[in-house]
């Protein structure tokens, strides 16, 4: 049972790994009752039932020591996650408080400015597209007939 607790220890719930040690510490004291109870009644040795509660004396200290970490770790948890809420909602703030942003203020100039040069140009990227598609049509040309001398190779 106590090989139970220390893995019970390192799980990723604290809440639960407390509700279940609670359980087993609760499931051993009537343990240690009814078998001090039956030791007596059987006549067995005092010595036994003195190791049992003070094994189990030494599980409640543990289970104390452990609630009192788990408490604190729960503390420093919350702290920590203040603080970061904090310095996320004073970023939103912040972020919220900028008037204008880049793209918008400069938007109305950029499209005004444009609208000349791309009639302009226009005579240009057509030359620009033609000697693209001839130089792609070469490309792939080329390319098969690569792959007809590999299909020669395979086939020999």
């Amino acid at each position: 049972r106590l090989v139970q607790c220390i893995k019970l220890r390192n799980s990723p719930s604290p809440a639960l790994a407390r509700k279940l040690v609670a359980e087993m510490l609760a499931r051993s004291l009537a343990r240690a009752a009814l078998f001090g109870f039956l030791g007596s009644a059987l006549g067995t040795e005092q010595a036994d039932n003195e190791a049992v509660l003070a094994k189990l004396k030494a599980f409640e200290a543990e289970f104390t020591h452990f609630q009192q970490e788990s408490a604190s770790e729960m503390e420093q948890l919350k702290a920590a996650s203040a603080k970061e809420e904090a310095a996320l909602r004073e970023r939103i703030q912040q972020l919220e408080s900028t008037e204008h942003r880049r793209l918008h203020a400069t938007q109305d100039a950029s499209i005004s400015s444009n609208t000349g040069s791309i009639t302009a140009n226009s005579g240009a990227i057509a030359d620009l597209q033609s000697a693209t598609d001839h130089t792609w049509l070469i490309l792939c040309g080329a390319l098969v007939m690569f792959m007809q001398a590999g299909f020669a190779m395979v086939e020999s």
